[in-house]
């Protein structure tokens, strides 16, 4: 795997948490509203199946199917759990952060690769 197609998904993924963050924290600002309904962002099952490999696939084909990769955010039937939008940001905070640090050192492997490092 090419350090571009981790690059790639890392990206895709941190699309998906950051829009999850926004959802989360809409959640928690309307928590306290007469009928809310929370907001759910799911992005993880489409990303997975974009980025494997399928027979016949060329990086091309994988690579605009990652790209095509929208967060899709629903309506939850639930009511808002301020415990759990609590969890969900931290979870979904960790994992950006774990995902920009990949990122970081993607962008690092590549400068040392300019430099003929």
């Amino acid at each position: 795997m090419s350090m571009e197609w981790v690059a790639a998904i890392a990206g895709k993924a941190m699309d998906g948490l950051y829009a999850r963050s926004a959802a989360i924290a809409h959640n928690v600002a309307n928590a306290n509203s007469a009928g809310f309904s929370p907001l759910r962002v799911t992005f993880e099952d489409a990303l997975s199946a974009a980025a494997a490999t399928r027979p016949g696939d060329t990086d091309t084909v994988r690579r605009e199917r990652v790209e095509a990769v929208r967060p899709q955010t629903l309506v939850s039937p639930d009511t808002v759990r301020l415990d759990r939008e609590i969890a969900d940001a931290s979870q979904t905070s960790a994992r950006y952060a774990l995902l920009a640090n990949v990122a970081a050192r993607t962008m690092q492997l590549r400068q040392l690769a300019v430099r003929g490092g």
